[in-house]
């Protein structure tokens, strides 16, 4: 059974946002080289409420499942969109806190700001809940965007690896020569003292 023309554009857009979430999908199961289950359940969804307007001959009955089917595209789009600025987060807080606790990031990563600005904007994101959300199509597109952004944000950081490293080797070079100093001090002070008791 077809839809009539009436549902078109609903239709349509069902249609975009399915395909987005489906691109998405793609997208972040690559780069974390895994299934996003809750992303994968919304679209079935999907396509169960399509399936119900496809078969319904009550117009309200269409209308509302062609609406369900709606949102649960657009919450798959968000669940793995979610899910991609967890992963992220995990990756750029991994480096800088547990691999490069003590580098001064911003003498090493040219505009750290705007990456510390893009963690922040991911991080008020995610804390927002989907169904609090009093635009929810601009909220999604929102999510996608701070996606796109913490990629850029991982990659800038993954870039300078090596300059990270480099200045954890500096600074573990001036601690050497600090406590190398500190014992020559030490040792000094001790033959003074001996020599001046002989």
């Amino acid at each position: 059974m077809k839809l009539d023309n009436r549902y078109e554009s609903d239709i349509q857009t069902l249609r975009d946002l399915y395909n987005t979430a489906e691109a998405d999908l793609k997208n972040v199961g690559r780069t974390q080289d895994a299934l996003i289950v809750t992303g994968i359940n919304q679209c079935r969804y999907v396509g169960q409420h399509l399936l119900r307007a496809l078969v319904s001959m009550d117009d309200e009955n269409i209308r509302d499942n062609l609406d369900a089917a709606k949102k649960h595209a657009q919450r798959a789009i968000y669940d793995i969109n979610d899910s991609a600025i967890q992963f992220y987060l995990r990756q750029i807080d991994d480096l800088r806190i547990r691999h490069f606790p003590t580098v001064d990031f911003a003498s090493v990563v040219p505009n750290y700001s705007s990456v510390i600005e893009t963690l922040a904007e991911a991080r008020r994101l995610v804390e927002i809940t989907g169904d609090a959300v009093e635009y929810r199509e601009k909220y999604y597109n929102d999510v996608r965007e701070a996606v796109a952004s913490l990629r850029q944000a991982h990659d800038i950081l993954f870039e300078h690896k090596p300059d990270l490293v480099r200045a954890v080797k500096e600074e573990n070079g001036k601690k050497m020569l600090t406590w190398i100093s500190i014992g020559v001090t030490a040792l000094s002070a001790l033959v003074f003292v001996l020599m001046r008791t002989l």
